[in-house]
C-alpha cells in the first residue's frame, strides 16, 4: 500500500510545536519531531511498511492517505478548488458544518452575549469623524413605492399558517434568480444577466426551493431552472419539520416558513475566470446580492423573509445530492405569510416604537425578557 500526506491538511508552528490542522474534521493535532520527519518522507507516494507503527498511526489520523482510498479519490475531485487555492479551500472546510455540529438556542445565545458584554463591551456600531460636516438633503425617494419597500424590509421569523400563492413564488424567483437577458459573447459563449450583480457575470449561485405550503405546488425539494423559469422536482413529498429545523441549526422558524430557498454555489463557474483565492470571496458577495434582492421582492409582495447561515452543511448537501468539491451550500432564506401580530410589531417599530426581534413568543426567550 502506498501513502502520502493529505492535500487537505495544513501545518504551522505554535510555540515551537508543529501542529497539523485538519479542516475536514475540525481538529488540530500536535506532532512530534519524529512524526514531522516521517511526514517529510511521505510527501509523495511511498510504500507503507507493515511494521511502521508511527506511519500507521498517521494514516489512522487521516494525516496520511492511502492510494485508492475514498479520501484519496475525494482529493482527486478537488476541481475548481485547485484554481481557487489551498487557503480558500482550507477556510471553506474549516467553516463547513457537519451533520452533528451543535448550535446554541436563542436563549443560550442571548445569555452568552450578555455575559460577554459584561466583560467586553460591543464595538462602536458606526464610525464617525468630527466637524466640519456637510449636511445632505433627504433625497428624492421619500414617498415612492420603492422607498416603502426599503423601509419595510425586515427579517420575519413569525409566520402565519396561510400558504404562499404560487404566483408570488414565481414572481420572487423570476425577479431574483431568473435570467433577464442572455448575451452571446464572441469567443466565450453565453453570459447570463440577472437583476443581481455577479463577479464577472459568472452567476455561480443555484436556488433550490423546499416547498411546505405553496398553493398549487406539491411539497418537496425542487431546483429552480433559471433559464426556463421552471421548477424541477428532485425529491417529492413533504420534508419533515424536524429535518428542516436540523438543516437550519435547530431554528424553529425554519419549519414554519411556507418555503425555504437553499442557496448553493458552483465554484467552477467563478474560478474559470478568476483562478485565485479571491474567487471564494466573490461567491459570498454574489450570495449577499441575491439574498438581499429576495428580501426586497418578498417585501414588495407582502411576504416575510429571513436569512440564515446557521446551517448544517453536510445534511443539506446529502439531501440535495451534492458534494462540496463541486457545489457548496451558502445559506438559506425562509419565505412565508407574516403572522398578523408580527405585522403589527413591524408597523409599530417603523412608527417609532422600540425595535425588537422577530420571533414567536413561545420560541424566543432571551433579548426580549
Amino acid at each position: 500500500m502506498r501513502v502520502r500526506v493529505s492535500r487537505l491538511v495544513a501545518f504551522w508552528w505554535r510555540d515551537g510545536q508543529l501542529v497539523c490542522d485538519d479542516p475536514v474534521r475540525h481538529r488540530q493535532l500536535a506532532l512530534t519531531p519524529e512524526a514531522e520527519r516521517r511526514l517529510r518522507s511521505h510527501a509523495t507516494w511511498t510504500e507503507l511498511a507493515g511494521d511502521d507503527a508511527l506511519a500507521h498511526r498517521l494514516l489512522e489520523a487521516h494525516i496520511l492517505v492511502a492510494e485508492g482510498s475514498p479520501e484519496h479519490l475525494l482529493e482527486e475531485r478537488l476541481g475548481a478548488w485547485r484554481a481557487i487555492g489551498p487557503a480558500a479551500t482550507h477556510y471553506h472546510l474549516a467553516s463547513r458544518t457537519q451533520a452533528g455540529d451543535e448550535f446554541r438556542t436563542a436563549a443560550q445565545d442571548a445569555a452568552a452575549l450578555r455575559a460577554k458584554a459584561e466583560q467586553t463591551p460591543q464595538p462602536l456600531p458606526i464610525k464617525e469623524y468630527g466637524e466640519p460636516r456637510v449636511p445632505l438633503p433627504d433625497g428624492g425617494l421619500a414617498g415612492t413605492p420603492f422607498a416603502a419597500v426599503l423601509a419595510g424590509r425586515r427579517s420575519t421569523r413569525w409566520f402565519d399558517a396561510a400558504p404562499v400563492r404560487l404566483a408570488d413564488l414565481a414572481t420572487l424567483l423570476r425577479w431574483t434568480a431568473g435570467v433577464r437577458y442572455e448575451v452571446d459573447v464572441p469567443g466565450l459563449g453565453p453570459t447570463m444577466l440577472k437583476t443581481t450583480p455577479s463577479g464577472g457575470s459568472r452567476h455561480p449561485v443555484e436556488v433550490y426551493p423546499v416547498i411546505r405550503a405553496v398553493d398549487g405546488l406539491a411539497p418537496g425539494i425542487y431546483h429552480y431552472a433559471a433559464r426556463a423559469h421552471a421548477l424541477s422536482c428532485l425529491a417529492p413529498g413533504a420534508v419533515p419539520d424536524e429535518t428542516l429545523r436540523a438543516w437550519c441549526g435547530g431554528q424553529p422558524h425554519a419549519a414554519t416558513a411556507a418555503c425555504l430557498l437553499l442557496y448553493t454555489a458552483v465554484p467552477e463557474r467563478t474560478a474559470w475566470k478568476y483562478a485565485s483565492s479571491r474567487a471564494y470571496r466573490a461567491l459570498l458577495l454574489d450570495l449577499g446580492h441575491l439574498s438581499q434582492t429576495v428580501y426586497l421582492v418578498a417585501t414588495a409582495l407582502g411576504l416575510g423573509a429571513f436569512f440564515t447561515a446557521a446551517t448544517r452543511d453536510a445534511l443539506v448537501e446529502d439531501a440535495l445530492g451534492i458534494c462540496w468539491t463541486d457545489e457548496i451550500l451558502l445559506g438559506v432564506t425562509g419565505i412565508g405569510v407574516p403572522h398578523p401580530r408580527e405585522l403589527e410589531r413591524q408597523q409599530a417599530m417603523r412608527a417609532g416604537d422600540g425595535a425588537g426581534f422577530s420571533f414567536p413568543p413561545d420560541a424566543w426567550h432571551g433579548f426580549g425578557e
